[in-house]
């Protein structure tokens, strides 16, 4: 399955030898981790990541940010009333980016699937409250969805299942309405995808978006 560019984790070939070992009439064979790890010596097979590098980032971006908003916020607002907005991509029919490989093998990954759902997850600092998370997908009425008399999430749908700056809009100005209705001010900390609009906040009320430097996500989660 390497030569097809197809993902093999341990647990696979574990699974294979039980067949054969079944078809052979070798019933009492288990296949345990030990005779794994024995395996992969012998035959010189190690684990391998399929990855990209990321984007280099300006490391003073990162700590300006550090050194003068953080403290700009929690001067403003209490733990409780400041949020972290994050957005993941699930692609949920994606192979493994690791694989079992002979060591002198080069490791390319095949074509990905990418059928896949974008979610945005909010919690506040203080740790004790979450938002409904946000769920952009394809189609406008999923087959899941159908009977379904409420949902533990907002969903939104566009053709890509991206994140754009029309539903993150929406959403932060659903958001400022509900801390209205609440007497409620805080502050949502965002990345800054491209889909976050930085023009909103003179159209808020109760909720002030403070966005990351670019590509600074990971470098500042880092630092934490």
């Amino acid at each position: 399955m390497r030569d097809k560019n197809v993902p093999i984790s341990g647990h696979f070939i574990i699974e294979k030898v039980l067949q054969f070992a079944k078809a052979l009439g070798y019933d009492e064979f288990r296949g345990s981790n030990g005779w794994l790890d024995k395996f992969k010596r012998r035959h010189g097979i190690v684990a391998k990541v399929i990855s990209g590098e990321s984007k280099e980032v300006d490391d003073n971006d990162s700590e300006n940010w550090v050194k003068e908003t953080p403290s700009k916020i929690l001067k403003d607002y209490k733990p409780e009333n400041i949020f972290n907005a994050d957005v993941i991509v699930l692609f949920f029919e994606c192979l493994s980016k690791k694989t079992l490989t002979l060591k002198k093998e080069k490791c390319f990954g095949g074509k990905q699937s990418k059928a896949r759902l974008t979610v945005m997850l909010v919690a506040n600092m203080a740790g004790h409250q979450k938002l409904k998370p946000l769920v952009n997908g394809r189609s406008k009425n999923p087959r899941c969805f159908k009977g379904a008399k409420s949902l533990e999430v907002d969903y939104d749908f566009n053709k890509k299942s991206w994140m754009t700056s029309e539903i993150f809009e929406k959403w932060v100005q659903k958001l400022d309405k509900r801390m209205i209705a609440e007497c409620c001010k805080i502050a949502l900390v965002s990345d800054n995808c491209p889909a976050h609009s930085k023009e909103i906040n003179p159209t808020l009320k109760n909720v002030t978006v403070f966005y990351l430097p670019p590509n600074t996500t990971s470098k500042l989660k880092a630092m934490d």
